[in-house]
């Protein structure tokens, strides 16, 4: 006898199979699921063979790489920015598609955020951003809005982490901050660690090899999908 089993895959996208009780093992390692033959219909993100359920991607683009430049306007905010408005909360368990996420990217702190930020612009911020909920939201609202990175002193622990995770570069640096205003130009190398503006060069950390490999396949998805050698 068959049993529905319901799939939830970051981003809380949640989709429905059926399930054997000969093949009861549900695996996230990797990036496939064992279910039944006899699977019921599934949007993409998913390809089955009739025994092996595949996650192809889910808010990740495979093909993506980094920006090894950036270029962009300034969007200065202060310390303390939190999830809950980067990605209102509101919203977590009822937007589910990553555009409609970047569509309410910073509601909460600045309304006109998600309808004027451009590909390439930065966002430099006080200590501590990201903090609060560790939802994932609040790191794919602003990938997919093409933010080209985010500047701060400190970092929460699992922001920095959700940032690495969806692709989004996350710099640490506690020295730009007095130097950019709203609006400002600034341009960043990645290869080179250096941050410019009207006002002089930063550099900055460089991401270790493994931490930029994610960023530049696109995230730990892609990223790992390319490691594995599996195909989208």
């Amino acid at each position: 006898m068959e049993s529905i089993v319901t799939i939830r895959l970051g981003l809380q996208r949640v989709y429905h199979c059926c399930r054997s009780p000969d093949k009861p093992r549900l695996s996230m390692i990797g990036v496939e699921v064992q279910v039944a033959a006899s699977i019921q219909s599934l949007p993409a993100p998913f390809h089955h063979d009739g025994s092996l359920l595949y996650l192809c991607q889910i808010g990740y683009d495979d093909e993506a790489s980094m920006d090894k430049v950036v270029k962009g306007r300034v969007w200065k905010y202060g310390d303390d920015v939190n999830t809950d408005v980067i990605f209102p909360g509101k919203y977590t368990y009822t937007v589910n598609d990553p555009a409609e996420m970047g569509e309410h990217a910073m509601e909460d702190l600045d309304p006109d955020f998600a309808t004027k930020v451009q590909p390439g612009d930065v966002i430099i911020a006080g200590k501590n951003f990201g903090c609060g909920s560790s939802r994932e939201q609040a790191a794919v609202c602003l990938k997919v809005k093409g933010v080209g990175a985010v500047i701060a002193p400190s970092y929460s622990r699992i922001y920095f982490r959700n940032g690495v995770n969806t692709g989004l570069p996350l710099i640490t640096s506690k020295e730009v901050q007095e130097h950019f205003e709203s609006g400002d130009e600034i341009e960043i190398d990645f290869d080179k660690g250096v941050i410019k503006g009207a006002k002089g060069e930063w550099s900055f950390p460089a991401f270790s090899d493994f931490v930029f490999g994610i960023m530049d396949a696109g995230g730990l998805i892609p990223y790992t999908r390319k490691r594995l050698g599996i195909d989208a």
